[in-house]
């Protein structure tokens, strides 16, 4: 019977082999590292101060500005990447939900305090932008400063990027609430094999399933997987629908025609180009269909 229990059983993180598993001791060896790291970035972020009203002084300034900045980005990058990985280990474990939650709150007193950065570059007049962009201190910055510059009809004030960076993480919570859901809180129990046995259906699991040669195995796995999914359907939509809100909102802000103009505008991705994805997309569901 308990050798029963542990076939059926869903493994914990702890429970696997350290060989089947990611190895974050390349971004950090320890948790210690990780917070000294996060220590430095909360007693340092606010340094940018140092260049507000000063960026359109000259080339050198602004370069300094994003040399700092990208310091910053890559530890954030660091740090968030191994938050992030860790959580998705296991996202009931308390320890990780608390240290992604402590940078979530980091990154919102950062965008805070870099949201008059944007606005400032936005405001240097034509004749000067274009002498910077000519400076060797700013050779490596041209294509993202560029960038930073078409975005000019969609940025806004400075007081106003502040408001935007401070609710980002309110506006980005159903993510959150999807993710504890989906990875915490629905179970989709057992499944007997071709062979016999119960083997836990989890969603690392149930892609194996789909795999097996045993048809009806696969289509057992498949209804009992999405019936997990249609008992939270109302919950379920209730994110996906402050998703969509947000996107909405934050087009809106920004003075874009739509979601998904806002979506593609970064990346200089035409409309016409998505709905032709869509299009060839749609012409191919039928034989999708038709597999499944």
């Amino acid at each position: 019977m308990e050798k029963l229990q542990e076939e059926t059983k869903t493994p914990t993180r702890s429970e696997i082999s350290e060989s089947d598993t990611w190895d974050l001791s390349h971004l950090y060896p320890d948790t210690a590292g990780w917070q000294a790291d996060f220590d430095w970035l909360q007693q340092n972020y606010s340094r940018i101060n140092e260049w507000k009203g000063k960026l359109n002084e000259s080339a050198d300034s602004l370069a300094s500005c994003l040399e700092f900045e990208k310091e910053l980005d890559l530890k954030l990058e660091r740090l968030y990447h191994f938050a992030s990985l860790q959580l998705a280990e296991d996202s009931a474990n308390n320890e990780y939900l608390s240290r992604i939650s402590e940078l979530q709150n980091l990154l919102t007193s950062i965008g805070e305090a870099f949201a008059f950065l944007v606005p400032e570059i936005q405001a240097i007049d034509d004749k000067k932008w274009s002498e910077f962009l000519q400076s060797e201190a700013l050779t490596d910055w041209r294509i993202s400063l560029q960038k930073i510059r078409r975005l000019r009809p969609h940025v806004l004030s400075e007081p106003e990027e502040r408001l935007l960076a401070l609710g980002a993480a309110a506006l980005s919570g159903f993510d959150d609430a999807f993710s504890q859901l989906t990875n915490v809180d629905m179970k989709f129990g057992v499944l007997r094999d071709e062979t016999g046995k119960e083997r836990p259906l989890t969603q690392s699991t149930y892609s194996s399933f789909l795999l097996r040669r045993d048809r009806d195995v696969r289509e057992r796995a498949f209804t009992q997987f999405y019936a997990e999914f249609r008992d939270h359907q109302y919950t379920l939509a209730a994110a996906l629908s402050y998703s969509v809100k947000a996107d909405v909102f934050r087009a809106r802000a920004r003075h874009y025609s739509s979601a998904l103009e806002a979506s593609l505008f970064q990346d200089d991705v035409p409309v016409s180009v998505y709905y032709g994805l869509i299009q060839t997309v749609r012409s191919g569901v039928p034989i999708i269909f038709r597999y499944y």
